[in-house]
């Protein structure tokens, strides 16, 4: 009798697998049967990478108050990954609505981060570049080219590249190269863009096009994504 009850229960937890579905990617969130808490810490970690943010260097920090000085590295609980990943949706969702009801306030959001930050700036440049060999060197080649900033790029491959080391060996630096240069100069940040979207979407990409088209499925600038 007990071996039929143990043989009941399993087959009730196995079909109630079946019937509540899968809830093990970010695809699978619908808030009712599978929300956030269910997904592991990964999952979750990549919900913020997603969006250029990482979840312990970025998030958690500004979310969970922390007076620990000690210098040693901070573990966090899966209920607190939980809550980076629903700010960082929530950030997404702010992200995409400004750039739909309010571009001019999004642009001055991202001048005022640029000015603010650049370290950051520079870090999620790296990552996007990292992505992508042929975006990575299709940059590198613009910012060898860009005659308008030859001395910000000579002093900074002087003094962070080791010899024989190029700006496509090295992300870190190219991102900082381009997080600096949009520093000094704002507008290089919608070129950077166009060859973003050029780069992701094909040569054809328009943005006004893109926006028009579904507003639920919104094409928006890669670096706007990011930040």
């Amino acid at each position: 009798m007990q071996l039929l009850k143990l043989f009941l229960v399993l087959q009730s937890i196995s079909l109630f697998h079946l019937v509540r579905g899968a809830c093990e990617t970010e695809d699978d969130l619908n808030f009712e049967d599978c929300n956030l808490i269910d997904l592991s810490d990964v999952v979750l970690t990549g919900i913020c990478n997603r969006i250029g943010l990482d979840m312990v260097e970025h998030v958690l920090p500004t979310l969970i108050d922390d007076d620990d000085s000690s210098g040693e590295k901070k573990v966090y609980t899966h209920e607190q990954y939980a809550m980076g990943a629903e700010e960082c949706i929530m950030v997404e969702a702010e992200m995409e609505r400004l750039a739909m009801e309010d571009p001019e306030e999004l642009e001055r959001m991202e001048r005022e981060a640029m000015a603010e930050d650049p370290d950051i700036l520079a870090e999620i440049i790296s990552d996007v570049l990292q992505q992508d060999a042929q975006l990575l060197k299709d940059v590198a080649t613009k910012i060898k080219d860009a005659a308008d900033h030859a001395d910000i790029v000579k002093d900074i491959t002087e003094g962070m590249l080791s010899e024989g080391e190029t700006l496509e060996d090295r992300p870190d630096v190219l991102g900082y190269l381009v997080a600096t240069i949009m520093v000094e100069d704002p507008s290089f940040l919608d070129e950077f863009d166009a060859q973003l979207a050029e780069e992701f979407y094909g040569e054809d990409y328009d943005s006004e096009d893109d926006w028009d088209e579904d507003p639920d499925d919104i094409g928006h600038e890669i670096l706007e994504d990011e930040l």
